[in-house]
């Protein structure tokens, strides 16, 4: 018979299983709402959008866009008001935590999808990459892009386990989390 298999009963529960764990050896897409739920929340007509956006494209990147800018005026402003004597590194820091948690969807978009960077996020980065980098020279003298490289990829860790690991029990705060990690990094450098 056709479509049989002779060699005994298929195991298909197994095989959706490895075709699952197959299609997870790629990133899985984080995408902006759909044009037409963005529509109906706006109580307009989807062909509408497109008055404003030739592309589902088109609005993703102006979204990310917006949000970048945001995350990085709160980043900016969290440092500029640090009171005297606070460490600059942990002021960025629990911003920038903050705000992940705060903007859950915008924070996966940026951050947790494998779109490259377009040169509109791009432009808005340098000025705070810089002053991170800046000031993370304090912890590495001699590598401090490395250094900020470092503290960025713990803050994100601390952002994205919050996210999606909300019913665990961390036994910290954010900010207490974000004070040991950039105190490790400072006394393990100097």
């Amino acid at each position: 018979m056709a479509g049989v298999n002779q060699t005994g009963p298929r195991d298909l529960r197994s095989e959706l299983i490895a075709a699952a764990v197959s299609m997870l050896a790629e990133p899985q897409p984080v995408t902006v709402p759909s044009l037409r739920s963005i529509a109906r929340a706006c109580h307009v007509a989807p062909s509408a959008v497109y008055w404003h956006f030739p592309s589902e494209a088109d609005l993703r990147s102006a979204v990310l866009d917006t949000e970048y800018a945001d995350m990085v005026a709160s980043i900016e402003h969290a440092l500029d008001q640090a009171p005297p004597g606070a460490d600059p590194l942990t002021v960025a820091g629990d911003a920038y935590i903050a705000w992940g948690i705060a903007h859950p969807g915008a924070y996966q978009l940026l951050f947790e999808s494998g779109d490259p960077l377009p040169a509109t996020r791009a432009a808005a980065g340098p000025r705070l990459q810089q002053r991170i980098v800046s000031l993370a020279a304090a912890a590495d003298p001699g590598a401090p892009f490395a250094a900020a490289l470092l503290l960025w990829s713990a803050w994100h860790g601390i952002v994205s386990l919050r996210l999606h690991k909300t019913d665990w029990d961390w036994g910290q705060t954010t900010e207490e989390a974000n004070a040991r990690i950039v105190t490790a990094m400072t006394r393990t450098t100097a």
